[in-house]
């Protein structure tokens, strides 16, 4: 492991930044869901957005810092397309908050995601049980923008390092 840290390029530990900010959001998701914020159906999909980031940059890092280039860089671009993906998400839960009538409500989205085999295993995590225009504020700002400015930084951290790695050879 210290050779990551002597490594001399970034791309491992920009993958690294980018894992820690995915664990980080998916924390504050969870801390929000305490305070009795339940999750809608697109809440949910933005959760496995940010744990596909976290996987792909976790085994970014670690590929990285092997030397397995090719993997590594793989392993990032698998990251950027969740990231690019719960952007996507994140995007439409923004335009439905801005458009309340509009509202996913208790949908099949929300009843497909409820019968997944991953919502029985993990229903702390996955159920949808909110309503997608009923967000709580965080300094003023609704929890999907705040999750689509993550998604951009994440995508962004995740491009840098492909880019490093492309250039590294």
């Amino acid at each position: 492991m210290t050779a990551f840290f002597r490594s001399s390029s970034a791309a491992p530990r920009l993958a690294l930044v980018a894992a820690a900010g995915a664990a980080a959001v998916l924390g504050a998701a969870l801390w929000q869901q305490h305070l009795g914020n339940a999750p809608c159906p697109l809440c949910v999909l933005q959760r496995i957005g940010y744990l596909v980031v976290l996987a792909g940059a976790l085994l970014a890092a670690l590929l990285g810092a092997l030397g397995l280039r090719g993997l590594a860089r793989a392993a990032a671009a698998l990251g950027l397309l969740g990231a690019l993906g719960g952007l996507a998400t994140a995007l439409k839960h923004v335009w439905l908050v801005w458009h309340p009538l509009q509202t996913c409500g208790l949908d099949p989205l929300a009843v497909r995601i409820d019968h997944w085999a991953i919502t029985q295993w993990f229903p702390w995590m996955f159920r949808a049980d909110g309503f997608c225009a009923d967000v709580p504020y965080v300094f003023g700002v609704s929890l999907p923008t705040w999750s689509a400015l993550g998604f951009i930084v994440l995508g962004a951290l995740l491009l840098a390092a492909l880019r490093r790695r492309a250039s590294a050879r």
